[in-house]
């Protein structure tokens, strides 16, 4: 297990998460001005940027250690790396909800809501592509969401443009907690890419 930790620096990933839910809640109503393909430019939130931070690390962490010692580890070392990912959701919506009731900014809630949505579909892209793959491509999906994600005439988001809804959207909180059960779920049952 110690070497499990090691490989994945699971006391560095913890730090990203923390680090990032606080720079959320600190800076995360900050506006970033980015045009929309249809209609005018919606306001996105540097929350919905920076929450995809840990779920890059955690693929970082991840994808750097596929072995031969992996591939023919008794344990099932993709279950482990899937309840790290799990945990870090868990503690960023923790974070998010204990935020929230001690009367941080209303984005708190949107913080653990996006860090779990990206983490979610980090897990259902690795065992996909793989994690060199799926990085870039999770990288990618806030600018993705922010040009293409709103309505015409700038009437909100687009409902399956989870991480540009309000702050207390219910849907949009169901909606990012259901992909992060999705992920695991399906990391649990397939190992990622190379190490079949």
């Amino acid at each position: 297990m110690n070497w499990w930790a090691a490989s994945r620096n699971v006391p560095t990933l913890a730090a990203i998460t923390a680090v990032t839910a606080g720079a959320g809640l600190a800076f995360g109503q900050s506006r970033i001005p980015v045009p929309a393909m249809v209609g005018g430019a919606g306001h996105f939130l540097l929350a919905a940027l920076i929450t995809v931070i840990p779920a890059v690390a955690w693929l970082s962490f991840t994808g750097r250690a596929r072995g031969a010692a992996e591939i023919v580890a008794v344990r099932a070392v993709h279950r482990f790396d899937t309840s790290l990912a799990a945990a870090c959701a868990l503690a960023a919506l923790g974070m998010a909800v204990l935020g929230h009731f001690m009367g941080a900014a209303p984005v708190a809630l949107a913080i653990g809501r996006n860090t779990a949505f990206y983490l979610g579909l980090a897990l259902l892209l690795n065992p996909l592509t793989g994690a060199r793959i799926a990085a870039p491509v999770l990288t990618a999906i806030p600018l993705v969401l922010a040009v293409g994600g709103w309505r015409s005439g700038g009437r909100g988001a687009q409902p399956w443009a989870v991480i540009l809804h309000p702050a207390t959207s219910l849907p949009a909180l169901l909606a990012g907690v259901a992909v992060l059960v999705a992920g695991a779920t399906f990391s649990s049952l397939k190992p990622p890419r190379g190490a079949r």
